[in-house]
């Protein structure tokens, strides 16, 4: 080896053992044909490129599809990855001036740009030849050095223990190893290949757990019962039925039925989030009733539906319960009757392994305030796209329909998941392109953030923000240069059609703290406080608005006195005064308070409808959860219409907020019938609050 290739293979050591992408030797060069097989992906274009990495003993030939050309006579098999199945990379030497590669000093499936076109997807190595015939290999992981190629080691003696971004095919990692397999194997190698599964989610066993009446009759998911089981392979969401057969046992039949439940092992690790929805139950070849049951964790492991369980007294509240359809409503831990397991020979179920989803959707306003979307399907019903997890999506709009087939320009724009930070908490978004009438603009860095909680957001242009949020996140841990406005105000004018790609990256779920009761000391400082009450609103379609006390622009503590107004923000940035006047509330103990909005002779302009109508108040919510304080009576009463009650009492947020239209959170007081008040009205809200100190 000549000096060149010493300090080369030396580099490589350096790097396998800090954990870097490693460096390729010099290049050769290249016979006319390409020694490198070129992957087929067919007419699906390529989410990624499969290669074997690879380094012999003396670190001569090596493999690292790094842009280099390989060694002479080497010949390289790589893999056009277009989604979930069986692959095969490989190496050939037999063409090389040695014949053969000399020994292993490292190996390993790598997918090229795998975390960012596959986050989260496992290699399952299925077999690996040596000269042709097969060797033997333990079970491996899968991870990433560089946050960017996926890797599955199979020899790699710089390892010492498991990475924390170690995951597996089969959701178990304690049995898995960075090096695999026997290096005698690879003492002469003419060519080496491997073949391997790639998975999105992963493989499980769902089956049925079962205890007849009297304990006899078992079935756990493992080989040591007399009962015939059928068990489902899971690979992700779709339709799965299992099975047990008791005709084998010494009895002939189970005796009635103690527990059972049906369970996906490994689920909440493979395929977390996803809801079982039970489409049929047999027993003994017949159809049974069922009502409905839920989804949920006993060990943060297996995912389980109970069929049968008596000894849950009520439903557990907490995050891992859930249903297929988003409504616990009705749910039970024993859902059939105990009398049809009477005598069972047989017993199925039919199930579908619902995947966890929610909508992406633009939220907009156009620079005039006349065109806009704050809800998934709004403007258009294409403004709305189901995202399953990680992947990359793309909205589209068009415009062409609207006053001058184009938009002027944009007020604000932004990508939203709509219940994100619960349906996928910890994720990013990551805007890869933006094109405005079919060509792409240049963007700067998005950050990824949340102002309610719920909807995730990305901003493509919003003008308010003028400090990054705590909330921010990006998934590369970077927030250095990152801004609201990714955009410029040229180049997001005259829009006809806007199409918006981006990357929904997977993150860890943020730790949320267990909140703590209200301490007695702290009960007896709340409770003796005195509060305010605010009416809220802001009407559709203008924004005509006076915000809840604590927005940090143009709420009680903002450094103006627009909170004192009803006003609208004019697109140079200027206040329109509507001149209505407000009476707010001072809650100084228990007692009936009312607090009121009079119009003035504009009233609300052109607008007749509302994004949110409510009171703000600063009563902690905690006082009202933990049931120290109670609001109640709430009506409201606009102008010489009747007084309506129905007004929700909301504790979702840190303040109580009293709410009769809240199109935001998807909150509407039942029964109240909201209009805009005319101009020169009064509207009153009156409400009555007991539990503070006298």
């Amino acid at each position: 080896m000549n000096c060149t290739k010493k300090f080369l293979a030396l580099l490589m050591v350096l790097a396998m053992a800090l954990g870097m992408t490693a460096v390729a030797e010099s290049p050769v060069a290249s016979p006319a044909a390409s020694p490198v097989a070129s992957p087929v992906a067919g007419e699906v274009e390529p989410l990624s490129t499969a290669f074997l990495m690879y380094a012999d003993a003396n670190w001569h030939y090596q493999w690292w599809h790094d842009g280099s050309e390989p060694a002479e006579g080497m010949k390289v098999t790589e893999a056009a990855i277009t989604g979930e199945g069986s692959y095969t990379v490989g190496l050939d030497f037999t063409g090389t001036p040695e014949g053969a590669a000399s020994g292993i000093a490292f190996a390993a499936i790598g997918l090229e740009n795998g975390e960012k076109a596959l986050p989260g997807w496992t290699i399952r190595v299925d077999e690996i030849r040596v000269n042709g015939q097969p060797i033997e290999a333990k079970k491996g992981y899968t991870s990433s050095d560089d946050g960017i190629i996926t890797r599955s080691n199979i020899y790699n003696e710089w390892v010492s223990e498991l990475p924390d971004d170690a995951r597996s095919w089969d959701g178990v990692t304690e049995d898995a190893n960075w090096i695999t397999v026997d290096k005698a194997a690879f003492e002469r190698v003419e060519n080496v290949e491997v073949d391997f599964t790639l998975f999105r989610y992963g493989a499980d066993m769902a089956y049925i757990m079962f205890a007849d009446s009297s304990w006899t009759s078992q079935y756990w998911g493992t080989d040591d019962s007399a009962v015939k089981a059928t068990n489902a392979t899971v690979t992700g969401a779709g339709d799965y039925t299992v099975g047990l057969d008791f005709t084998a046992t010494e009895a002939g039949a189970a005796s009635g039925v103690a527990f059972t439940a049906l369970g996906i092992k490994h689920g909440e690790k493979l395929f977390p989030g996803m809801s079982i929805k039970l489409n049929d139950i047999r027993i003994n070849g017949e159809s049974v009733a069922f009502t409905k049951g839920y989804t949920s964790s006993d060990d943060k492991v297996e995912t389980r539906m109970n069929i049968m369980n008596e000894w849950v007294a009520e439903v557990p509240n907490d995050a891992s319960v859930r249903s297929y359809d988003k409504d616990l409503t009705g749910v039970s831990p024993v859902i059939v009757d105990k009398a049809a397991f009477e005598s069972v020979k047989t017993y199925e179920i039919d199930f579908t392994l619902v995947p966890k989803t929610d909508t992406a959707f633009l939220m907009f306003a156009d620079s005039d305030w006349a065109t806009s979307a704050w809800n998934p399907g709004e403007f258009a019903e294409g403004n709305a796209v189901t995202v399953d997890g990680p992947g990359t999506y793309t909205l589209s709009l068009d415009f062409s329909g609207v006053k001058g087939g184009e938009i002027p320009g944009v007020a604000f724009m932004a990508v939203g998941i709509a219940n994100g930070e619960a349906t996928f908490p910890g994720y990013f978004i990551d805007i890869t392109e933006v094109k405005v009438n079919g060509e792409a603009i240049e963007l700067g860095k998005d950050f990824t953030t949340t102002d309610d909680g719920i909807v995730t957001r990305s901003n493509i242009w919003n003008e308010w923000v003028t400090d990054i949020p705590a909330e921010a996140r990006v998934a590369d841990g970077d927030l250095e240069g990152v801004t609201a406005k990714i955009a410029t105000a040229e180049a997001l004018s005259g829009i006809k059609t806007i199409d918006v790609t981006f990357d929904y990256i997977y993150g860890v779920p943020p730790v949320v703290e267990t909140e703590q009761p209200l301490t007695e000391d702290e009960v007896k400082e709340l409770t003796s406080k005195t509060y305010g009450a605010y009416i809220a609103v802001q009407s559709d379609p203008n924004y005509i608005f006076r915000n809840d006390w604590e927005e940090p622009s143009y709420g009680r503590d903002a450094d103006n006195d627009v909170f004192t107004k009803l006003a609208k923000t004019n697109n140079d940035g200027t206040i329109t005064d509507y001149g209505a006047t407000f009476e707010d509330a001072v809650i100084s103990g228990n007692g009936t308070y009312t607090c009121s909005m009079t119009t003035g002779d504009m009233g609300f302009g052109e607008d007749t409808a509302f994004h949110f109508f409510r009171v703000s108040t600063d009563i902690p919510s905690k006082l009202v959860k933990e049931g120290y304080v109670t609001i109640s009576d709430v009506t409201i009463k606009i102008g010489e219409g009747k007084t309506q009650s129905g007004v929700v009492v909301d504790t979702s947020g840190d303040w109580v907020k009293l709410i009769v239209e809240d199109n935001y959170n998807n909150i509407k007081a039942d029964g109240v019938v909201l209009t805009a008040p005319a101009p020169n009205t009064t509207t009153v809200f009156t409400f009555t609050v007991s539990g503070l100190a006298e």
